[in-house]
């Protein structure tokens, strides 16, 4: 069977219409892996029809909310902000066989 590369952006785990508006891979489980191996708790859900996405993160005292509008980089802390685009820069690739 041939391989199929699909190209994503980690943001699209944050909006309502990413990853095709829930049409197509999911790749939101991969964000959510990476934000609890850093010690955030994800709250993740589908929205309707819509993508399966991140709605809120919350470690300690600091909670951060999603709206499926916005972007994540103006509403996370900036060192998790560039975290993120370290380890999945744009053009992140899976692929899937």
């Amino acid at each position: 069977m041939p391989k199929k590369t699909i190209i994503w952006e980690w943001q699209e785990a944050f909006y309502k219409f990413g990853f095709g508006d829930g049409d197509s891979w999911n790749g939101t489980y991969i964000i959510e892996n990476f934000l609890e191996d850093k010690g955030w708790e994800v709250h993740a859900d589908s929205w309707g029809i819509h993508n399966y996405m991140i709605f809120s993160i919350k470690k300690e005292d600091e909670e951060y909310k999603f709206d499926g509008y916005e972007e994540p980089e103006d509403i996370l802390p900036e060192e998790l902000a560039r975290d993120l685009n370290k380890t999945f820069h744009e053009n992140y690739g899976v692929s899937d066989e």
